[in-house]
């Protein structure tokens, strides 16, 4: 869901050809943040001063389920936007909802902004957060946008609005028989009724909203690592389509955020021309500087290859 927001904030402000380059990424400053809560009652926080002495600007985006989800207030997509003035560079840096931080995974951090700080070791005053409704609604109000796929994708256990709760038929001994002897994705698989299989040709295709969040949401195709590429294909989509701050006005309703419309607007005159800037993708994965774990009590987590709360390879890695 934090396409949505991505778009929104990067449509106005960065162009497609960011996307199409790949660069070093700008240097990284430490300083402490605001506390947020991961839930959808967000603490509101000072905001960053952007300034001549401050030529940076970072902005913390994030996606929940919102209401009537299970755990609809723990982010699932938390990614950091970065900006440098002065080298003319910009970064999305995509943070594992899994990332284990401080005994539980980031998502279930009581202070997200805190917990990301600290792993990538950049200030974070400002956030901009989405649930499911809000990213239909934004993707319809701008009549749909248009994908470009570059494999086939399905998943055959995409969960059905409205069916998260269905026995489908099954007894209530059947039920506590199949929780003692199934954990996880596997308990959930024995609940078919609740699923729907979905199927994306390559292709360029347009889509409304509840078709994008399905795109954007699903994981049991490719993972949550396939899942963050897909987002970024529908960012592109975003950022092709036609931005302005009116539309943003209109919008800001969908979104929880401590960034008033007289600050987006400053920061666009602040920063200038976006066809001067170039950007960097940095996705966290199993394939760079986090390793596959499992936590005490058996979830699936991601820690630094380093070891836990060691993020100076993840720091450097970023900063690359």
């Amino acid at each position: 869901m934090i396409i949505f927001v991505t778009g929104m904030f990067f449509g106005s402000f960065v162009y497609l050809k960011f996307f199409d380059k790949n660069t070093s990424f700008a240097q990284v400053q430490t300083s402490p943040v605001p506390v947020i809560s991961p839930q959808t009652d967000f603490i509101e926080s000072e905001s960053n001063v952007v300034s001549e002495d401050s030529n940076s600007f970072n902005v913390l985006l994030m996606g929940h389920g919102g209401a009537g989800h299970s755990g609809g207030g723990l982010m699932d997509s938390i990614i950091v936007l970065h900006i440098n003035k002065t080298d003319k560079k910009a970064a999305l840096i995509s943070i594992p909802r899994d990332f284990f931080f401080s005994g539980h995974k980031i998502n279930e951090d009581p202070s997200i902004k805190d917990a990301v700080a600290s792993i990538t070791g950049l200030s974070i005053g400002d956030y901009i957060s989405i649930d499911f409704n809000g990213f239909i609604k934004a993707i319809d109000l701008l009549g749909g946008i248009e994908i470009e796929i570059e494999k086939p994708y399905t998943d055959n256990f995409y969960p059905v609005r409205g069916l998260e709760n269905e026995t489908c038929g099954k007894s209530d001994d059947k039920i506590v028989e199949l929780h003692q002897n199934y954990s996880g994705f596997n308990l959930e698989k024995q609940f078919e009724c609740r699923y729907e299989t979905i199927h994306f040709d390559t292709g360029k295709t347009k889509i409304n909203g509840e078709t994008a969040l399905k795109y954007v949401r699903s994981r049991h195709g490719d993972g949550d690592f396939g899942r963050s590429g897909r987002q970024f294909v529908v960012l592109k989509a975003l950022a092709k389509s036609p931005w302005n701050l009116e539309k943003i006005e209109s919008m800001i309703s969908l979104v929880k955020t401590n960034l008033e419309l007289g600050k987006i607007r400053t920061l666009f005159s602040f920063f200038g021309n976006p066809d001067d800037y170039q950007i960097n993708t940095v996705h966290l994965t199993d394939a760079n500087v986090l390793v596959s774990s499992k936590s005490q009590n058996g979830a699936y987590i991601l820690i630094p290859r380093a070891g836990i709360d060691n993020y100076d390879e993840i720091r450097n890695f970023i900063a690359k």
